[in-house]
């Protein structure tokens, strides 16, 4: 690692800690729920001073409040979880417990308290139990978004990842790094136990969990509060914790070869490659296996805790392949290891600490399993890390509340070949776009074959927050620090284009099969790989107050500014400096708790990753030399000499650069909804969304001038027509979402509902940052239109219905119509296209007519609907055992539905794949889930 860049973060890191620690701080992502409401007299007066206690089985010891003036009360920082209770017992006024709470992670709960006053025939002080008291509706924020419990997440068919759970949430789209809301997939925030995890560079979750080590899942989609500053949606997990009880959790899945569908298809290639049809050949076979242990309990009783859980899965998945005529089933294995514990200390009463640390390994073999590839050119990838989060909470007084939350995490990844030889050069066979030793690219993909990756993350956000009257106020700052270095090369320092053979240049036999040879050079202008860094510090300062006017009415006000500082290696690229008010409101239109009507503006700024930083690196130089057949020998060239006819210079440190000044991406949200309890424990919803992404990321060419057509370059501003493109984000780089989402969540008698239908429209100029937008401003105008990932209609839901007698079932479905295609060509000068993006050009005899305006039309993926399903029965009840022994059918994709998901985009004089099929869902697979509990 660049040892500069790690000096300097850690004399930034110090110097910002020294800043923060004296101001007030909210952390990241919430741990905790609340419970408040209203005391009452027999008349509807409010009381003061009326003392009450909560109590639960996820709190170790009751919490004592008081009603203020109004009779308000509030009981900050409750864990989430079920089976709460309140007690009031105030003299001259009948006891009453309030039975079967439920806290939500993130939410308010609210529980109101009307007192009846003892009279002569019921003098004896007994308790008037009531169940069931509270709707689920949050009245004090205009968040959206779900919260699901861990039993919510083991009741729904979804594999066992962390990271899928957002999906089952309106408004965000499929994948695991998914978009949400118009935002980019990379605009995503992972967070664990309310510290931001987040990868520092590609926005996906940065280490995957053991997923029944997780307590609760909250997704927020949209109104965030001002402790957030996020683009696209947020999960925050909060993990289990020990307790004085001893608990165990074992789980053994198995899903053999027998129990799933065989694919008869190449996943990356058209149906009709190599006669499937018919084809006696053996079919591809997927298989898995998991074991999971977690236990947890007590150290010292009432003072110490633990948690740990472990997690080993081990998958084959075969890809069948059609290579020179033959087929064949290429297995590709992938082995996952998962670790974590966590301690839980409380000291005192006020006092409570906790630590937590988490690590992962992938490694997958097999990596590319593409026709493209031959087996001794395939690559490998090895990947993983850990995270370690300490948390510390300190009540000063009742209204008064410190955090600090703190904490690293770390990520590496290696990319390339299988057989880990990075000195045989690499060879392709460009008569077959195949590549046949030492590679993991492509012929038109990684400048590279390998790659190495180190990232890092520090974090730091004490908290503070305070009461006062009907004003509950948080403020302070957040402070991290991103880092990563790189390392790509290509193996042997060389690449070798051949024609039908392998060419050796020093074996005049082979010369037939050279035509052209790549030499990759390092900085120093040496064959060799390319090493680079980048980092950025970042720097939130925020106030918000939430503010109960009374029963019906609360306002959150908020302001939050940002500040991000980007480098290159040692090079500073730029300051990013953003501000973000945040103004939302709801309101109990019939006072009763259960039809809200919420609105909400806001906006955040992006301050930087380590994947733009690195935007600022140079590439690798790579010099490219033609085969000279009467010499018998590659034209030498140089790094220096500059391009000629029979030479080409590409990548190094000319070419690219960041603008001076820059106003930094961000994204204006504006949102209504309404919101009903329809029946106990349900609530029917609809939120509508605008929102306006601005000044996005873009490469702009700044030097080439092209002819009218935009395919033709004609000269360069300096003389040369080399590219010299200038990084930064304008005005025209944008993107907005208009959307409904009409939503069903919540119990009812023995069903569990999550189910919704969004309505969506994205459109814009930018589909992903550096996608091309500004490279040729000839096709600048062709650029807006609906983006990637414009889904118009999605209906999608996870249901589940318990019965009595210990069996329940889950359905999971999902309807998704299709997102836009985009017809390009691949030129000599890069990627064109003739139509507005969204769009292609009919075909007329098989050829498209790019000069026939008429023949342009919408041009768009199939639509997707699939169906996963699962029965689980404890089988402990038959035996009248205490602990759960659960034995859990899964089914995905429960139709076999294998239809195609993706088509060839890129139309190719000669080549026949356009408008073919490119991506199909994969086939049924089944898993048999044993699982063991207290």
């Amino acid at each position: 690692m660049n040892t500069s860049i790690l000096l300097r973060g850690r004399a930034l890191l110090l110097a910002l800690l020294a800043l923060a620690v004296p101001m007030t701080a909210l952390a990241a992502g919430e741990n905790y729920g609340r419970v408040s409401g209203y005391v009452y007299d027999p008349t509807g007066a409010p009381l003061a001073e009326v003392p009450l206690t909560i109590s639960g089985p996820a709190l170790q010891q009751p919490i004592a409040r008081t009603s203020g003036e109004d009779g308000r009360f509030e009981f900050g920082q409750v864990p989430p979880g079920e089976g709460y209770v309140l007690e009031v017992q105030v003299e001259g006024f009948a006891p009453i417990k309030k039975k079967g709470i439920v806290v939500r992670l993130g939410q308010n709960t609210s529980v109101d308290v009307k007192l009846e006053v003892l009279t002569e025939t019921n003098a004896v002080a007994t308790y008037e139990i009531v169940e069931k008291v509270n709707p689920i509706i949050n009245p004090d924020s205009a968040q959206t978004g779900a919260v699901m419990t861990a039993e919510k997440a083991a009741a729904t068919p979804v594999f066992n990842q962390v990271q899928t759970m957002p999906q089952l949430v309106a408004g965000v789209g499929p994948g695991n790094a998914p978009s949400s809301r118009g935002g980019l997939s990379r605009y995503g925030k992972f967070y664990v136990d309310g510290m931001d995890t987040t990868d520092v560079s590609d926005g996906s979750i940065t280490a995957p969990m053991n997923f029944y080590a997780v307590e609760n899942f909250e997704i927020i989609t949209g109104g965030l509060d001002a402790q957030y500053n996020a683009l696209g949606m947020v999960e925050n997990v909060v993990t289990k914790s020990g307790s004085n009880k001893f608990t165990y959790d074992v789980s053994l899945i198995l899903s053999p070869a027998f129990s799933n569908a065989k694919a008869t298809y190449g996943s990356d290639q058209s149906v009709i490659t190599g006669n499937y049809l018919q084809n006696d050949a053996p079919q591809a076979e997927t298989s898995f296996y998991a074991p999971l242990v977690a236990v947890g309990g007590p150290i010292i009783k009432d003072r110490l805790w633990f948690y740990a859980s472990g997690q080993w899965n081990i998958s084959n998945q075969e890809t069948p392949l059609t290579i020179n005529g033959l087929q064949e089933n290429r297995p590709k294995n992938t082995q996952t290891r998962l670790g974590r514990l966590k301690l839980t200390w409380q000291p005192t009463d006020k006092d409570r600490v906790s630590f937590a640390v988490n690590v992962d390994n992938n490694v997958i073999t097999n990596n590319r399993s593409s026709s493209t590839v031959a087996l001794d050119a395939e690559s490998r990838i090895d990947r993983g890390g850990a995270f370690f989060i300490a948390n510390y909470d300190h009540n000063f007084t009742d209204n008064v509340l410190f955090q600090l939350q703190t904490g690293a995490t770390y990520k590496k990844a290696y990319m390339g070949p299988q057989n880990d030889d990075l000195e045989a050069p690499s060879h392709a066979d460009r008569n077959n776009n195949f590549f046949t030793t030492g590679s993991s690219g492509s012929l038109t993909g990684l400048s590279g074959n390998y790659s190495t990756e180190n990232k890092w993350r520090f974090q730091f956000d004490p908290t503070v927050l305070f009461k006062a009257g009907a004003h509950q106020m948080k403020g302070g700052v957040q402070l991290g620090y991103l880092m990563g270095e790189q390392q790509v090369g290509t193996s042997g320092n060389l690449r070798y284009d051949d024609r039908g053979g392998v060419c050796n240049p020093e074996d005049p036999s082979t010369f037939s099969y050279c035509y052209r040879r790549t030499t990759f050079y390092n900085l120093q202008g040496e064959p060799g790989p390319l090493t680079t860094s980048a980092s950025v510090a970042q720097l939130g300062a925020f106030f918000q107050d939430r503010w109960t006017v009374n029963r019906q009415l609360t306002v959150v006000a908020g302001l939050r500014a940002d500040v991000g500082r980007m480098y290159a290696g040692d090079t500073f690229i730029t300051n990013l400096v953003g501000i973000g008010p945040r103004l939302s409101a709801t309101y109990d239109i019939t006072n009763d708790r259960k039809t809200l009507l919420k609105a909400h503006y806001g906006r955040s700024n992006e301050m930087g990753d380590v994947f733009i930083a690195q935007h600022a690196n140079p590439e690798m130089l790579q010099v490219r030399s033609d085969f000279n057949t009467t010499a018998g020998a590659f034209n030498e060239c140089p790094p220096d000499a500059g391009s000629t006819a029979v030479c080409n210079i590409t990548g190094g440190a000319r070419g690219r650069f960041f603008d001076k000044g820059h106003t930094p991406p961000s994204v204006d949200e504006i949102s209504l909804g309404l919101h009903r309890e329809v029946a106990e424990g349900m609530v029917l919803g609809v939120d509508g969304t605008y929102r306006r992404y601005n000044n996005l990321w873009i490469d702009e060419e700044v030097n080439r001038v092209w002819d009218l057509t935009g395919t033709r370059i004609l000269r360069g501003l300096d003389g040369d027509t080399h590219s010299i493109v200038k990084i930064h984000n304008p005005d025209d780089a944008w993107r907005d979402y208009k959307g409904v989402d009409l939503w069903l969540q919540g119990k009812y008698g023995g069903w569990d509902v999550l189910a919704s239908y969004t309505l969506g429209f994205n459109n814009g100029t930018v589909g992903e940052y550096f996608d091309g937008y500004g490279q040729n401003p000839r096709m600048k105008y062709l650029y807006e239109g609906p983006t990637p990932d414009d889904i118009r209609h999605t209906v999608k839901g996870a249901l589940g219905y318990a019965t009595s007698f210990g069996l329940d079932f889950g359905l999971r479905f999902r309807y998704l119509t299709g997102t836009p295609l985009w017809m390009n060509q691949s030129l000599a000068d890069g990627t064109f296209y003739r139509s507005p993006r969204g769009t292609g050009h009919t075909l007329r005899s098989g050829t498209p007519n790019f000069n026939d305006p008429q023949a342009i039309s919408e041009l768009r993926n199939p639509d997707q609907f699939l169906i996963d399903a699962q029965a689980r029965y404890d089988v402990g009840r038959l035996f009248n055992m205490a602990n759960k022994l659960e034995l859990t059918l899964l089914v995905v994709n429960a139709l076999n539905n294998t239809d195609t998901t993706s088509l060839y985009d890129r139309w190719q004089t000669g080549t026949t794949t356009y408008g073919l099929s490119r991506f199909r869902n994969r086939p049924m697979q089944a898993e048999l889930l044993l699982r063991f509990r207290n």
